[in-house]
């Protein structure tokens, strides 16, 4: 992963390109240059609107989806069909997904460490993950992601990595 995510950075360095089009070029390089197995990942950028809000592009191969927290505490995660994730099918197009987003939304990126559990479905982790950023939605971001650490519904049997935005007040 730590090969992946420099190449990742790499790739970022000086392009103002779509998401999918990053991860597009990341997969044909992977596949070129190394033997690394399957992964999954989302990329994502926030930008801000002219009307004061925001807009999330994403692009997923085969990682769970954001979830998005409103500013009226309303949980959701933003379904989009993800692509294949990356060491699969370098032909296959990847897609970029768009979300307007308003100040004070918190976005949850993480990893399917943090919700799959051997004895149980991955969607009782989904919802057990949602519960959990509903419970404690009006903790200071750096308190929120802690408590999502300490509580995760997994069984603990993979690496977790949650990253959590909040948008700016207007």
């Amino acid at each position: 992963m730590a090969q992946i995510r420099n190449m990742l950075r790499a790739l970022l360095y000086d392009q103002r390109t779509p998401p999918s089009a990053v991860l597009s070029r990341l997969d044909r390089t992977l596949d070129a240059i190394t033997d690394n197995p399957v992964t999954t990942a989302c990329l994502a950028r926030i930008e801000p609107e002219d009307e004061g809000g925001w807009t999330l592009r994403w692009s997923s191969a085969g990682h769970p989806p954001p979830l998005l927290l409103t500013p009226e505490r309303q949980v959701r995660y933003l379904q989009a069909d993800p692509d294949l994730p990356l060491g699969v099918d370098i032909t296959q197009p990847r897609h970029d997904h768009t979300r307007l987003l308003p100040p004070e939304a918190t976005v949850i990126f993480f990893t399917d460490g943090l919700i799959e559990h051997s004895e149980h479905l991955v969607e009782a982790g989904l919802e057990r993950l949602a519960a959990l950023v509903a419970e404690h939605a009006a903790l200071p971001l750096r308190h929120f992601v802690q408590v999502l650490v300490d509580l995760h519904p997994s069984d603990g049997h993979d690496d977790m990595a949650i990253l959590a935005l909040r948008t700016p007040r207007a």
